[in-house]
């Protein structure tokens, strides 16, 4: 049984037993309020649907209740006009409850889409920034370390000229899922151009830069080798002891040691490590 079903199936169960207290206590104590509770349980964990139902339940467990209260002494218009009464107030605060949820919803969807690279669903260059500037802050406030990677694909145009854009985005999508697998959960990648990739790596210094970025190098070889792909990395690692620099400045570096590593025959990478006095050092 899934979480929302028994949600559900609680919110109807607990609809009863109010209106079990609601006959214990006569008709003296209105039970709206307590009515209302697994009314807007449902709506809000099950959606419109199951809140109306619910809805309906608690409409008629009072229609019961004062129909057993008043016996033959109450006009039975009356009790059927103000259970539907109480049903159209249910119904309302259910709906209501339920286009929240899913405005909320929405809202949460569009606020990914703004963030995520609508082909591979890696940050988009925009956000990608603000996450690292933002990592950059922390690390500046408490001196740790910091490592970015800027990767270029090998090859990658005569893919799209051989075989057409489609197998070149479904090869973008497969390797952009190599690198989410490849990297650590603290890690955040980012796709910055068509075939270009970023790489923050927050409190990683140069002694395991090296290792992950290997590892990096090795999966994407893989991953290409298998699907027949006659594509590589070439990935330009930039890190600093001390923050020094700016974003602009750190992804430029990295930018370029990239290049370096494509002119020293691609598939590997180039590294840089700018120490606390400014001294660099590969």
């Amino acid at each position: 049984m899934t979480r929302g079903n028994t949600i559900f199936i609680g919110s109807l169960a607990t609809t009863l037993t109010v209106g079990y207290i609601d006959y214990l206590t006569g008709a003296h104590i209105s039970m709206m309020l307590l009515y209302t509770v697994p009314i807007l349980t449902a709506a809000w964990h099950c959606g419109k649907i199951e809140g109306i139902v619910v809805a309906a339940s608690a409409a008629i467990c009072w229609f019961i209740v004062n129909v057993l209260l008043h016996g033959g002494t109450a006009n039975e218009a009356t009790l059927f006009w103000n259970a539907f009464s109480h049903f159209a107030i249910f119904s309302l605060l259910a709906y209501a409850v339920s286009l929240q949820v899913a405005l909320k919803r929405v809202l949460v969807r569009e606020q990914k889409n703004a963030r995520s690279d609508h082909l591979t669903g890696l940050l988009n260059k925009w956000a990608f920034r603000e996450q690292v500037e933002n990592e950059l802050a922390l690390a500046r406030r408490y001196g740790h370390p910091h490592s970015l990677a800027f990767i270029d694909l090998d090859n990658f145009k005569e893919v799209n000229d051989t075989h057409g854009h489609a197998r070149g985005d479904h090869l973008l999508q497969d390797i952009s899922a190599t690198i989410q697998q490849t990297i650590r959960r603290t890690d955040c990648a980012g796709r910055v151009g068509g075939d270009e990739f970023t790489i923050s790596f927050p409190e990683t210094g140069p002694e395991h830069i090296r290792q992950v970025i290997d590892k990096l190098l090795l999966a994407l070889d893989i991953m290409t080798s298998q699907s027949g792909w006659q594509v590589t990395a070439s990935i330009g690692v930039v890190t600093y002891i001390d923050i020094t620099d700016s974003y602009d400045a750190m992804l430029g570096k990295a930018d370029r040691l990239m290049y370096s590593a494509k002119k020293k025959g691609k598939n590997c990478a180039e590294y840089l490590v700018i120490t606390k006095d400014h001294r660099t050092k590969e």
